[in-house]
């Protein structure tokens, strides 16, 4: 009843807002990086 829909549906599910959200915080993670490196790079 239903079974094989809901394994489809299971099959083709891409967590789209999680995959955003990581892409976002690497982002993040790599612009403060670079900042607080180039602030270093910056002391000599």
């Amino acid at each position: 009843m239903g079974n094989k829909e809901s394994n489809q549906e299971l099959e083709d599910f891409k967590p789209k807002g999680a995959i955003a959200f990581f892409i976002v915080l690497m982002v993040f993670f790599l612009i403060i990086w670079f900042a607080m490196y180039f602030e270093l790079l910056s002391r000599g």
